[in-house]
């Protein structure tokens, strides 16, 4: 599912929502429908107006309110419409939603250490990885489909909907998706095209991307 075979030179900004009880209290969110905490409202404005400096042609966001309300302060600033999109939502996760990461290890170490490991596993009986990126990839890149030449996309969502994403995106077997570290709340990830599909320009951002330079030597 690699886009950008004609190097448009298109940009995807994959943003994380704002920090939320839950965050803090490390339980698994999963598509529990939690709303941002005051700090995460915070967040997602200083966020909003750093993005709004990359001049976004377009925003799609995850319906949940978390991802929402992270949008709308986008949407604020540059006067785009969000497209909501159930397709972009966390990971339903089943039993393990609402438990702590510590009771997780206790009562699902097993499950968790498989998936650690990058095994298929349906945490708490819910979905599989490859089954989250099967939902949201496409709606990035159909979304991505639209933007002009050298045009960016902002995609408001979750921290695993987002790493499997990028990780389908660039083309990586699914077991290796782990590697591709977590995201900070209100932080970000920007794919860039080229002639051979998506690149990975930045991961878990949270200043404006800088050219890199020299990056062979």
């Amino acid at each position: 599912m690699n886009g950008g075979a004609g190097g448009r030179g298109r940009r995807i900004v994959l943003w994380r929502h704002g920090q939320t009880a839950w965050n803090v209290e490390r339980r698994f969110q999963g598509s529990t429908d939690i709303e941002l905490t005051g700090t995460g409202l915070a967040q997602a404005r200083r966020s909003a107006r750093l993005l709004a400096a990359m001049r976004p042609d377009a925003i799609v966001a995850s319906d949940l309110k978390r991802a929402a309300a992270t949008a709308a302060e986008l949407s604020a600033l540059t006067g785009l419409t969000v497209a909501g999109d159930a397709a972009l939502r966390e990971t339903y996760a089943g039993a393990w939603q609402g438990l702590t990461h510590d009771e997780i290890i206790e009562r699902y170490g097993e499950q968790y250490a498989a998936w650690k490991r990058g095994e298929p596993v349906r945490r708490g009986g819910g979905e599989l990885e490859t089954e989250v990126a099967d939902r949201a990839a496409p709606v990035v890149l159909a979304h991505a489909e639209k933007l002009p030449d050298g045009g960016t996309l902002v995609v408001v969502s979750h921290g695993g909907t987002i790493r499997t994403t990028i990780g389908r995106l660039l083309g990586l077997e699914s077991r290796s998706w782990e590697s591709l570290g977590g995201l900070s709340n209100c932080c970000w990830s920007v794919l860039g095209e080229g002639a051979r599909g998506w690149r990975l320009l930045e991961h878990n951002a949270g200043t404006l991307p800088e050219p890199v330079l020299g990056d062979d030597d």
